[in-house]
């Protein structure tokens, strides 16, 4: 009598979330094109987390005056993001050379060179000079991390045209991305704490972002750029008027509309939680920098290894029940980290929001793309730059306000970096920027994930629409399916 070999449901689930099994790309062709994610992801978390603290504690730069560049930054990211997302849009194949791998190589040196020019601010300089040297490098920095964002997000778009490869990408990616962050994450919890050596930060630093340029430099040797790949879309040809035209259309929407809200409010707030955790480890709980990076690393291992199922539920449910679900654990985090006092507590309640924080993102990070599937649906004409251009202005000129209110808080309840023991004011302060005005945020926010119009059978219906739109006698992705 035969036996029955049928595995149990618990085990398959197991099997296919870690496996990243779904139709269409396979697995080596998802790690290939998820590797040069992590280039700007971790210049963004040493520009935005490592820089904030190492400009307060050890340039002496004003916490005001810090909020006040992200203010200037994101003033420049509201005039530049959709010109080169309308730019790009508008730039044809060319071949011998390509189109969007052809802009990742071209701004990373820039983006790499600007990061680290960033930690060559002396002291010693007026608190203007200080600012006016920071402000000018994100300048050049942010100029060309938004064209490499948006040629990178167009070329996954093209090149898994579902929801289903996108979310094994994106979570392929995160495993190099959140491992090289903690690297640089690394720097100010062992160096920048009370008692850290802050002499070896620049030395340290450059060899983070040495190793980083090397890595990548041969991640996007390996992606393809054929014209096979570009065969299906239609280029926007369109000029400045009715770029303009297209351009309130979309902001008009509702995806577009619910899903920025809720990109500005919820994701904007927990975004900055690694920013949060070093000014609350160092002047709240007064923990070593080696308990600090040892929390970061336990933590963050214990969302890593649960992010493929975060992957396959979101497959499974879609969005907006995974953020449901998400809501109960992150309000229980947020709540226990402003009245935590011990390490334990800390682990128990930090554990929580990074869990919740990585959840949260693999659950929206499908919802861009699809509204860019649906419109090219509708409409016949696949407008990424357009709408990665708008993505941005949004989301990155309003998004760091969170770190402008927290830098803020911090100014406003004395907060002084170069000191070695803060004020009870200043710590009630950071204790409520970093708890309560997260909490806030991603309750208010859960409004606009309420409206957001893509329930989970539309989603389905979307990626096999995007699927049938890009299955071209030629193309890469479709032939590959053929042969299976």
């Amino acid at each position: 009598m035969a036996k029955n070999t049928r595995r149990p449901k618990w085990l398959q689930v197991l099997i296919d979330s870690f496996t990243f099994k779904s139709t269409g790309l396979s697995f080596i062709q998802k790690l290939k094109i998820s590797l040069p994610a992590p280039i700007l992801s971790v210049s963004q978390v040493i520009i935005h987390q490592v820089y904030i603290k190492y400009y307060t504690d050890v340039i002496g730069l004003n916490a005001n005056l810090v909020g006040l560049v992200y203010v200037i930054y994101n003033i420049w990211n509201a005039l530049n993001d959709p010109l080169i997302g309308a730019l790009i849009d508008r730039q044809p194949y060319r071949p011998g050379r390509g189109k969007y791998v052809y802009l990742l190589h071209v701004t990373v040196p820039f983006m790499m060179l600007t990061t680290i020019a960033m930690a060559f601010t002396q002291p010693s300089w007026s608190q203007w000079a200080k600012f006016g040297v920071f402000t000018a490098e994100l300048f050049f920095f942010d100029t060309a991390a938004t064209a490499y964002g948006v040629a990178y997000g167009s070329y996954v778009q093209i090149a898994a045209p579902t929801k289903e490869e996108r979310l094994d990408i994106g979570t392929i990616g995160n495993y190099l991305t959140y491992g090289m962050s903690f690297l640089a994450t690394m720097i100010p919890t062992l160096l920048l704490f009370q008692g850290g050596n802050k002499s070896l930060f620049i030395p340290v630093l450059s060899v983070v972002v040495a190793v980083q340029t090397v890595v990548f430099i041969l991640a996007l040797r390996g992606l393809k750029d054929t014209p096979e790949m570009y065969a299906t879309l239609k280029p926007a040809k369109r000029n400045n008027k009715e770029t303009l035209r297209a351009a309130w259309v979309i902001i008009k929407s509702r995806p577009f509309l619910t899903s920025i809200t809720y990109s500005i409010i919820a994701m904007g707030a927990i975004s900055y939680y690694s920013a949060a955790f070093l000014y609350y480890m160092d002047a709240v709980i007064h923990a070593p920098g080696t308990t600090a990076t040892l929390l970061n690393f336990i933590t963050h291992f214990v969302a890593l290894a649960l992010m493929p199922l975060m992957n396959y539920a979101v497959k499974r449910w879609g969005t907006k029940t995974n953020i449901y679900i998400g809501m109960i654990p992150a309000t229980i985090g947020y709540i226990g980290l402003t009245f935590a006092h011990t390490i334990p507590e800390v682990y128990l309640y930090y554990g929580l929001i990074v869990c919740c924080t990585i959840y949260f993102a693999t659950a929206t990070a499908p919802m861009n793309a699809l509204i860019i599937d649906e419109d090219e649906w509708r409409t016949g004409i696949r407008k990424t730059g357009l709408y990665s251009g708008l993505f941005s202005i949004f989301t990155t000129s309003l998004g760091s306000i969170q770190m402008i209110l927290y830098t803020s808080i911090m100014s406003a309840t004395g907060y002084r970096g170069q000191v070695a023991v803060q004020s009870a004011q200043a710590v009630r302060g950071i204790r409520f920027a970093t708890g309560v005005l997260p909490l806030i945020s991603i309750w208010v926010g859960l409004l606009a994930m309420i409206l957001y119009p893509f329930t989970r059978q539309k989603e389905r219906d979307i990626s096999a629409e995007s699927r049938r739109m890009r299955t071209a006698p030629h193309d890469p992705v479709a032939v590959s399916e053929n042969k299976g």
